[in-house]
């Protein structure tokens, strides 16, 4: 019987322990003046996306919702006002955004990577490959699926 009374101390302390870390994580605040009134414009090439120019900060509205992104996370709001949620990653439309309507681009936004000049793999890596030599075996595969290889993963080798 002692044991169960253990138990359940231990199981109430984790409860206590989980509810103060969930109540001590911090809210987005948006960086704006709370009676903000954006001119909104639509993203080019990206139908139904709007973002505000001359704000300062990625501000953008989608089917009545509204995404922020700020220090590499992006955050969901209902209004300008919030309340504002993290997500992992904004909709699918988000991706054809050029860099030019950001203040600070994600990653995929920055543009494409050139200088293979239309191959698959670096100039010194698609000899090797034509000349009968072999690739490493990630990249074989991935050549072999037809995708490019990025240049971060040849300059390992």
């Amino acid at each position: 019987m002692r044991w169960l009374a253990k138990v359940v101390i231990l199981m109430l302390v984790f409860l206590l322990l989980g509810l103060t870390v969930v109540w001590a994580q911090t809210q987005f605040v948006p960086p704006w003046a709370p009676n903000l009134k954006p001119q909104w414009a639509p993203v080019p090439q990206v139908p139904g996306v709007y973002y505000v120019p001359k704000l300062g900060h990625d501000l953008f509205r989608y089917n009545n919702l509204y995404y922020v992104y700020q220090q590499g996370r992006w955050h969901r709001g209902p209004s300008l006002s919030g309340p504002w949620g993290a997500i992992a990653g904004p909709p699918q439309p988000f991706y054809n955004i050029g860099p030019a309507y950001f203040n600070s681009p994600p990653g995929w936004a920055k543009g494409k990577k050139t200088g293979w000049r239309g191959a698959p793999a670096p100039p010194g890596q698609m000899k090797k490959y034509e000349e009968g030599g072999g690739m490493p075996p990630g990249q074989m595969k991935k050549l072999e699926r037809g995708g490019p290889l990025p240049p971060g993963q040849m300059k390992k080798f």
